[in-house]
């Protein structure tokens, strides 16, 4: 078998070194590989210090034109509700908007006070103790 295997490889490596192109130093060399970028289109581009905006869609029924944005007038003191203060822990209230978030720390704040409540951001007054 050792004689027909040296031959049988001998010839295949010469068919495939017959396949192969003849080097030619002038030729292009052919890219690295690798991702390059898309080359830029043929139309010139916009000028840089011009924004480009999308288009707005028009108002309808559905999408009405955004009106000015007014804030919500301050409350009144009879309008704001008072927290719960927690039994047995004094200087804790809760929330009245969120009652089951937690507790809430008013130590320091006298009676009659708006705090805001740090789970909803509503505005609440402290209860007497």
């Amino acid at each position: 078998m050792n004689r027909i295997f040296v031959p049988a490889v001998v010839i295949v490596a010469l068919g495939l070194l017959a396949g192969c192109e003849p080097y030619n130093p002038n030729q292009p060399k052919k890219g690295t590989g690798g991702w390059h970028p898309p080359k830029p289109p043929d139309q010139p581009a916009q000028p840089p210090d011009e924004p480009v905006e999308p288009p707005k869609p028009p108002p309808t029924v559905d999408n009405p034109p955004p009106g000015p944005v007014v804030p919500e007038p301050p409350k009144q003191v009879g309008e704001l509700p008072y927290a719960k203060a927690v039994p047995g822990k004094p200087g804790f209230v809760t929330s009245p908007y969120d009652p089951y978030k937690g507790y809430i720390d008013v130590r320091g704040f006298p009676p009659g006070t708006e705090v805001k409540d740090p789970y909803s951001g509503k505005t609440f007054l402290v209860p007497p103790f």
